[in-house]
């Protein structure tokens, strides 16, 4: 089956503005950095959490 396109179909979009985050401004530096931090945040508590949990260095 093939579909007619035009060029409004293919109009640039950020990668970071695809998928779960179809808003306006998702790719915007100061959402980036915050869900950056949020998340590399996260992560290193969790490592700290698990190490604390499996070899009691207090």
């Amino acid at each position: 089956m093939f579909l007619a396109s035009t060029t409004e179909d293919y109009k640039a979009v950020s990668d970071l503005n695809r998928g779960i985050m179809k808003f306006k401004g998702a790719d915007s530096p100061k959402v980036v950095t915050i869900s950056t931090v949020l998340l590399l945040g996260s992560i290193a508590a969790l490592v700290i959490w698990a190490l604390q949990a499996a070899y009691a260095l207090n």
